[in-house]
């Protein structure tokens, strides 16, 4: 199992474009196989400023993810939004166990 915290930080004019594509791409994520988690989160004291946090059965479900039409549509689009650079950070899950995890 993987999870991936990335932020993001995007121009005030385009917060609403971003979470609009965003959410479409948790949407059809979450209908893939292998993910099992793919939340959208808007940081309370800054609207600007997003975290996506991903689950996944496996390295190997998380690169197919990479691969879909909605994923390379939402990175071909996106970048001209960001008002500076962005981060991703892969975890391991300790609690709950991964067999624990639910989609």
């Amino acid at each position: 199992m993987i999870v991936t915290v990335s932020s993001y930080k995007i121009l005030p004019e385009r917060i609403q474009e971003f979470q609009e594509i965003s959410s479409e791409l948790s949407k059809e994520s979450l209908k893939e196989n292998g993910v099992l988690r793919f939340d959208l989160l808007q940081n309370d004291g800054d609207e600007g400023r997003f975290l996506i946090i991903e689950a996944y059965e496996s390295e190997s479900k998380r690169k197919s993810h990479l691969e879909t039409p909605h994923f390379v549509n939402w990175r071909r689009t996106v970048p001209e939004m960001f008002s500076q650079g962005t981060t991703t950070v892969y975890y391991k899950p300790v609690s709950p166990k991964p067999e624990d995890w639910k989609k």
